[in-house]
């Protein structure tokens, strides 16, 4: 599918690519919070509600709604992203809440980061520079 008019050819400003990554580090700040809730509500339970009134005592408990809304900004802020810029240029950086959350869950859930996990890091962010520069440089003909 190709781009719009409204978008092809456009190239993001610098304000833009950061807003973009702010937007992509709130999204894993939401996933933290959702994961972190679950975890708490499970722990009291002993296991993931599937009756209605514990699922909805789920979504609703502090972490979890947090989460949810926090993701929702994440979804509003993504349409006007996708308005600015083309998706070939914005969906690569939604690599980056990778990051996010496996330095996250580190800092915050106790989870593990090994040599593996650091080097996919590594990768991600190589990838994200190089696919955001494909679309300001010009391929060789």
């Amino acid at each position: 599918m190709a781009s719009t008019p409204e978008t092809a050819g456009k190239t993001a400003s610098i304000a833009l690519v950061i807003f973009i990554i702010a937007m992509v580090f709130l999204a894993g700040v939401g996933q933290l919070f959702i994961k972190y809730g679950v975890n708490q509500v499970t722990d009291q339970v002993g296991h993931f509600p599937t009756d209605p009134v514990g699922f909805i005592k789920l979504v609703f408990s502090w972490p979890v709604f947090t989460g949810l809304c926090i993701y929702f900004f994440f979804g509003v802020a993504w349409l006007k992203i996708l308005a600015d810029v083309p998706v070939s240029f914005a969906f690569p950086f939604l690599a980056i809440s990778y990051i996010v959350i496996i330095i996250g869950s580190y800092m915050f859930l106790g989870e593990n980061i090994n040599t593996l996990k650091l080097f996919a890091i590594v990768l991600i962010i190589m990838g994200v520079i190089c696919l955001s520069r494909s679309d300001t440089t010009q391929a060789a003909t």
